[in-house]
């Protein structure tokens, strides 16, 4: 999994704002300057992981993720937030949101649900007590309620900000940010609101500049795209996708522009099999909804799609040699 050095830039500026040293922070993370500099350079996750560490040990500011998204800027986020700004519906800035956040960050993309009357931006895998949870949860909610406002004004009401980890000792800056309209122990980290919302109009649209972005932006894709191997590209796809409606391969192959021979014949060559992609897939939701403790095994089976509590227990256990119970308490030690 890889992330934009634009997201270190962000952490930079508010380790800056913060009043702290960029070269003590850089240090301690263990980041090359001269890597900062480049437009498209990108980091691991476990490098981005602890560089987060790194802001927050700089900082001592727990509500770090929460100052960084209010005062964020459009710069912060590439191509993807001038975008957004000049999408001509709020529906239209989250679906480019959702489409182009691999720009940003690759395997941790948002994703749009609308069930009923009420719609939500989810963050998938954000869930748990460690830094970067917390950091990336703040930043990312803070920024699209500074989103929401843009569209809708500052007297919004009807929307909720909901974080899939136990309320933090800070929380009165969430309350602060999002005016008391925060829920935490929730089974996703994701913004609610009226579904409704998704057909208000961008009072600022320019769709010429949009267009003219967006085909920036399908550029970079393109190449992010060819720059990946095809497991990756398929690990992608299916990340992008409830685990109980994945794609057959022929599916995805009829996506991917290509036959389903050349892609099980280019997946071999990697030394990897569609089915086993789509059961790592499998696992790996079920690693994540297993982490929420507020979460039954029957409510995580179905979730997952199975018919009951006893055939997720056997697929789980398939998968990963450990029954649900006995993965939750070794992640808990």
């Amino acid at each position: 999994m890889q992330v934009s050095i634009w997201l270190v830039r962000a952490i930079i500026s508010a380790v800056e704002r913060a009043g702290r040293s960029r070269s003590q922070f850089l240090a301690l993370a263990r980041i090359d300057p001269e890597l900062v500099a480049q437009h498209e350079a990108s980091l691991h996750v476990d490098d981005y992981i602890r560089a987060i560490d790194a802001a927050y040990a700089v900082t001592c500011d727990p509500a770090l993720g929460i100052h960084m998204g209010e005062h964020s800027t459009a710069a912060m986020y590439h191509v993807v937030a001038h975008l957004v700004e000049h999408a001509t519906t709020l529906g239209e800035a989250i679906h480019t949101m959702v489409r182009y956040s691999s720009l940003l960050a690759v395997g941790y993309e948002p994703c749009l649900v609308e069930e009923g009357d009420r719609a939500c931006l989810r963050l998938p895998y954000l869930i748990g007590e460690s830094n970067a949870v917390h950091l990336t949860a703040e930043f990312s909610l803070t920024g699209f309620m500074r989103m929401l406002r843009q569209y809708l004004g500052e007297t919004l009401q009807s929307y909720r900000a909901c974080f899939a980890y136990p309320e933090p000792a800070h929380a009165a800056e969430y309350r602060r940010v999002f005016r008391g309209a925060v829920s935490f122990d929730q089974r996703h980290t994701e913004m609610q609101f009226p579904r409704s919302w998704l057909a208000h109009p961008q009072p600022y649209a320019n769709t010429p500049l949009y267009t003219l972005l967006q085909s920036h932006a399908e550029r970079e894709l393109a190449e992010l795209s060819r720059g990946a191997t095809v497991v990756e590209t398929v690990r992608r796809a299916l990340a992008a996708r409830d685990p109980r409606a994945l794609p057959t391969m022929a599916d995805l192959a009829r996506e991917l522009d290509i036959s389903a021979r050349t892609l099980a014949r280019k997946l071999h060559a990697e030394g990897a099999t569609y089915a086993a992609l789509v059961e790592d897939r499998r696992t790996r939701a079920a690693k994540y909804l297993l982490g929420n403790r507020r979460m039954t095994i029957q409510e995580i089976a179905d979730a997952m799609g199975f018919a009951d509590a006893s055939a997720f227990h056997r697929a789980f256990r398939r998968w990963t040699g450990l029954t649900p119970r006995q993965y939750v308490s070794s992640a808990a030690r």
